[in-house]
């Protein structure tokens, strides 16, 4: 990879170039891996004639300077959003030299059904498995090449945050354009739903669309909007054809098509996830342990009184040390004070006017604020005060009350102000 300066020089020296797409859900790491790749090299403009922001990118590796589209995080390609409606129109019609499908490695099920529906579309698809490090921490693992083999199409590895695997995920774009692979294939669904999509492909054709008939088969059984009105305007008896399909389907299965067809793509990703992912129980681990404690319907009180008294037994016993020691520092300060200025109306005015406000606020409030709003972070970050409002959620909707309110309760002792 290389600074967007030699990117400008490539396209100068008439280089090859090469143009990746990031597609996948919202919040798998899709933007992480795309500021990585192009760091400051990378613009935000809108899709022409739309409103949907497009991020665009440049680096240079392996002899090619590479474009860089980071699509919209959406979760379907049917078109009940503008930005699901741009990224599968750039997909179909673009068609950039290789999709990358950025998937999150601890929630895989959810967003292979994602994937399936990119491979109906039939693009030069990798998958980017991101946040295995996420992943392993909960006990999960996920074979790789397992999935790849599931899949059809190259799964590598990455961790997004890191900076690990990108370097292969290139390497394994600039592969994939330079042996000219095949683009990839849909899964299959069951033998009666592939026929009958068999059927309408029959009777689509002859349409002029930049989309795979099948895709569009699917997208006519699914009721699309904007499929329909291009099929149907080009081909005006493929709606008989549909609807009888659509019939068949609803007498079949007892549902409508485009819920059965949803029903076939999570059992694909349902299936896929299982054979690809292997979770692993730390019992032996002492974290884990803790984490169970916790959580006990009958120890996780135990533990909630225990770390809440030794919360406060831990802030008094400090706050009052060092309530002493800013007290006597002050004293010094005092005495000091009056012995070189001298007694008097203005340096008693200066002294228990205005320093002695202060000095009180800092001898008798910070050292117990502070010590206590540091410890509850620090009881924040490590996730234990969600247990404790799980523990509390009972007690308090008998008053009618939710359990996170025992925080701002506990809070209070602190200061009322924010609690």
């Amino acid at each position: 990879m290389s600074c967007h300066t030699d990117s400008v020089k490539t396209r100068r020296t008439g280089e090859a170039q090469l143009t990746l797409a990031l597609a996948g859900n919202a919040n798998v790491g899709k933007s992480v891996i795309f500021n990585q790749l192009t760091g400051l090299h990378q613009h935000v403009g809108n899709w022409p004639g739309k409103t949907v922001k497009r991020a665009e990118g440049t680096l240079v590796y392996g002899g090619y300077t590479v474009d860089v589209v980071d699509l919209p995080g959406i979760y379907s390609l049917s078109t009940f959003s503008l930005e699901e409606r741009v990224s599968r129109e750039y997909i179909a019609v673009e068609h950039p030299d290789a999709l990358i499908n950025v998937v999150d490695a601890s929630a895989l099920e959810r967003n292979l059904f994602f994937t399936t529906q990119l491979l109906e579309l039939g693009p030069h698809l990798i998958v980017a498995l991101n946040q295995v490090d996420t992943a392993e921490k909960r006990g999960i693992r996920v074979d790789a090449a397992r999935l790849s083999d599931l899949l059809g199409v190259p799964v590598v590895p990455t961790t997004a945050t890191k900076n690990e695997g990108l370097q292969e995920l290139m390497a394994e774009a600039v592969k994939m354009h330079e042996a000219n692979r095949e683009a990839s294939r849909p899964l299959p669904f069951g033998t009666e739903i592939e026929r009958i999509i068999q059927g309408i492909v029959e009777g689509a054709e002859g349409l002029d669309t930049p989309y795979p008939f099948r895709w569009v088969a699917i997208k006519l059984l699914e009721g699309d909007d904007e499929i329909e009105a291009l099929a149907y305007s080009q081909a005006p008896s493929l709606r008989e054809r549909v609807a009888e399909a659509r019939a068949r389907i609803e007498e079949i299965h007892g549902h409508d098509a485009a819920s059965v067809i949803a029903s076939e793509r999570y059992a694909q990703a349902s299936r896929i996830a299982a054979e690809a992912t292997e979770h692993v129980e730390f019992r032996g681990s002492l974290w884990r342990r803790v984490e169970e404690a916790t959580s006990h319907p009958v120890l996780g009180y135990a533990v909630m009184i225990a770390v809440i008294v030794g919360m406060f037994y831990t802030i008094f016993t400090f706050g009052d040390f060092a309530s002493r020691a800013l007290g006597a520092a002050f004293d010094v300060l005092r005495a000091a004070f009056f012995s070189t200025l001298g007694g008097g109306v203005f340096q008693d005015f200066v002294w228990n006017g205005l320093i002695e406000g202060v000095i009180a606020g800092t001898s008798i409030a910070l050292p117990y604020i502070v010590p206590f709003f540091l410890v509850l972070s620090l009881l924040e970050d490590s996730g234990y005060l969600a247990r404790v409002a799980f523990l509390m959620d009972s007690l308090m909707h008998r008053i009618g009350l939710h359990g996170k309110v025992f925080i701002p309760m506990l809070l209070g002792f602190g200061c009322i102000v924010p609690a």
